[in-house]
């Protein structure tokens, strides 16, 4: 019985000196599920999110003309159940009247005219659910970049 202990002590021993020979990053390879994870503002999931907040912001504001983004600050997500963005994006109001029924935002350039340039930092929530095919805004709030 002494020898199955001896045995059993050398055996556990073993094992923890193999484990020191493995690199510690073989075990933090992947993200933890759940914790917030910063991403390419380039990832065609975080662009998509920034045009869905967009159109969210578009769709409550009271202005004659749409924005269109101008620039990613920050992009996060967190997986759970889907993809939940959260954004930090600068958004700049177009030559695109609302009026117009304008849905490419790509064909909307920018205002030139100094009085009607305006842009706005916001902070955009968007849900995604990709084997459904559907996104949406859950949260945003916007501010005047002139308040800085």
């Amino acid at each position: 019985m002494r020898v199955f202990y001896q045995t059993l002590v050398l055996l556990f021993s073993a094992g923890l000196c193999s484990l020191e020979k493995v690199p510690g990053h073989t075990f933090v390879n992947k993200p933890i599920p759940g914790t917030l994870q910063n991403v390419s503002k380039n990832d065609t999931g975080v662009k998509q999110a920034v045009l869905t907040g967009t159109y969210s912001f578009n769709n409550k504001s009271n202005d004659a003309f749409l924005f269109k983004p101008s620039a990613v600050d920050d992009a996060k997500r967190q997986i759970v159940k889907g993809i939940r963005y959260i954004l930090e994006v600068e958004i700049s109001r177009t030559v695109c009247r609302k009026r117009d029924n304008t849905d490419d935002l790509n064909n909307c350039h920018f205002q030139t005219d100094s009085l009607l340039r305006q842009t706005f930092l916001c902070h955009f929530e968007v849900w995604s659910i990709p084997w459904m095919k559907t996104m949406s805004t859950t949260f945003f709030k916007c501010r005047s970049n002139d308040t800085f």
